[in-house]
């Protein structure tokens, strides 16, 4: 069913009202209007509508106390704030309350259609991201701060849960950015040992001539500026667990006196003589080789199979893509309750570009994405534009390669995993749906070569071969009975896409690369082209 798009004008100006009704009416909207806050707010919560577009200063309450007012009431709602008082107040006061945007009067007509269409396409992407579902989080998952549900994820649980118990030495290992800290916590408290100290070390963060001191402690005068006596982490470590991370970087004769204390269980403060019993559990974490290191005598052979007794390897964030969206949806969980802010949801064209990027920073730079996104983002919603850009160019050059790794035209396009094809929605674009002047159905973005691919021209009657929709008279069956012979047994929707490329390049070339009337040749809409061009890549050519 095609959701009405509603669209609220809030102006105390009757001819400003009535102008953007007319306006947008044209456009396809339904619009309703409110001569007030006040009225807007009731108008609000009885039609509940997609988008708003508020004046500020108007008589009674202002626009931004509206603004508050409308997204208690209507959360999903795109609230636009229109204002001829552009202070930078006013800007900072709307995007805090959560406004989509806001516009300066007097406005251009082509600047407000285009924020109410972006605004329209937000309210039903977000009404997309509230219907899919996600797995639940469980409150001890914010405890141990690791979520996963892919196979390799899991048998990464199992594991922790089979050693955790013991008291036998891990060796964690994974590239950086893949939560070795928190799977060495995690350790830890599912151990017998967990009512005894937790002690971290960043081997890589200390200074080489201060990292015995660190780790064992000194005597008082042991060396210049030792002005007092300083028990080391292993002491403090004592009847509990110590986790070393980046051991790669340790020198030789710190590794040869944490080799004694797995020996031993003994340590000596720099400077000391008096022998000191620790009881520790050890959990180390390198994101080194240390095999290489080892046959390079870098890294002493003896200490590598006396950390090696219990392996533990954390695969990248690339190798359990499934897992991008719940980690994702985490993220802003624990964000939000950290801010005690509403909680942002991500589109779904948005975690699809989450879901290309290779994260060569892992579940952190995942984390600094988000963060970043939901800064930027325009209320609840993060929208694919939200999102950091080297992100959003590694999704399309992805994208692009995708035809390539598997040959020509017709060669086979891998699909999407089981995972991405349950989150993302069939969502199709507000124009397409409602807009009177839309050219066909046009779904989000898609591969060349995927099986929801729409046309953009209607598509060819079965009883009329060769022939195009719309009166147009073309033989195309010479022309294209070879490529198509060679692809129907593969992608022959790649052939639709590559010949409509083709057909938009040749408008725009004939226009002069004119937009407005390359739509009008095509018989489609202006917005319409552009979600095309920007499909085809075709402004980066």
């Amino acid at each position: 069913m095609t959701k009405m798009k509603r669209i609220l004008v809030i102006d105390d100006d009757s001819e400003i009202r009535y102008s953007l009704k007319r306006v947008l009416e044209a456009r396809g909207f339904q619009v309703i209007l409110a001569a007030s806050g006040e009225e807007g707010i009731e108008v609000a919560r009885k039609e509940q509508p997609g988008v708003v577009l508020s004046d500020n200063r108007m008589t009674g309450i202002t626009g931004l106390e509206t603004l508050q007012h409308v997204r208690a009431h209507v959360p999903n709602a795109m609230v636009i704030i229109m204002t001829a008082y552009a202070t930078t107040q006013t800007a900072i006061e709307a995007m805090k309350h959560g406004a989509f945007d806001y516009i300066v009067k007097p406005f251009e007509l082509k600047r407000i259609l285009e924020l109410t269409e972006r605004a329209w396409q937000a309210h039903c992407q977000l009404h997309a991201a509230d219907g899919s579902a996600l797995p639940g989080i469980d409150a001890q998952d914010y405890i141990e701060g690791m979520v996963g549900n892919t196979e390799a994820m899991r048998d990464v649980f199992k594991l922790i849960g089979q050693v955790a118990p013991s008291d036998a030495t891990v060796m964690i290992t994974g590239e950086s950015g893949t939560g070795k800290e928190l799977v060495a916590r995690c350790i830890y408290r599912h151990s017998r040992r967990n009512n005894g100290p937790f002690v971290a070390v960043n081997c890589a963060a200390i200074p080489e001539n201060l990292i015995e001191s660190e780790l064992f402690g000194h005597e008082k005068g042991s060396f210049t500026g030792a002005t007092n006596q300083k028990p080391g982490r292993f002491e403090l470590a004592d009847k509990g667990t110590i986790f070393l991370d980046e051991l790669g970087d340790m020198t030789l004769p710190t590794q040869t006196k944490i080799l004694r204390v797995l020996q031993e269980g003994e340590i000596q403060r720099v400077g000391g003589t008096e022998t000191i019993k620790v009881d520790v559990r050890l959990v180390a974490a390198t994101n080194k080789d240390l095999e290489q290191m080892v046959r390079e005598r870098t890294f002493r052979e003896d200490l590598y199979y006396r950390l090696n007794v219990f392996r533990l390897r954390l695969p990248p964030l690339r190798e359990r893509r499934e897992d991008i969206p719940v980690i994702a949806h985490f993220l802003l969980q624990k964000l939000a309750t950290k801010s005690k802010t509403p909680l942002r949801k991500l589109t779904a064209e948005a975690i699809r570009i989450l879901m290309d990027h290779d994260w060569p920073g892992n579940v952190r730079e995942l984390e600094n994405t988000i963060q970043h996104s939901a800064v930027l983002s325009q209320g609840n919603v993060i929208l694919p534009s939200d999102l950091p850009i080297e992100v959003r160019e590694s999704s399309k050059r992805k994208r692009r390669e995708m035809p390539e790794k598997s040959g020509d035209i017709g060669g086979s396009t891998p699909s999407s995993t089981k995972a991405e094809k349950d989150i993302t929605p069939d969502l199709t674009t507000p124009e397409s749906k409602d807009s009177p002047d839309a050219g066909g159905t046009l779904r989000a973005p898609r591969d060349a070569a995927s099986e929801d691919y729409t046309p953009m021209a209607p598509p060819m009657s079965s009883h009329m071969p060769g022939q195009l929709g719309l009166g147009v008279q073309l033989d195309l069956t010479s022309t294209l009975d070879h490529m198509y012979k060679q692809m129907r047994n593969e992608h022959p929707k790649a052939l639709l896409m590559a010949v409509e490329k083709e057909v938009v390049l040749r408008a725009l070339k004939e226009t002069d690369g004119n937009q407005l009337k390359a739509s009008e040749i095509l018989g489609i809409s202006r917005s319409t082209l552009r979600k095309r061009i920007e499909e085809f890549d075709i402004n980066s050519r």
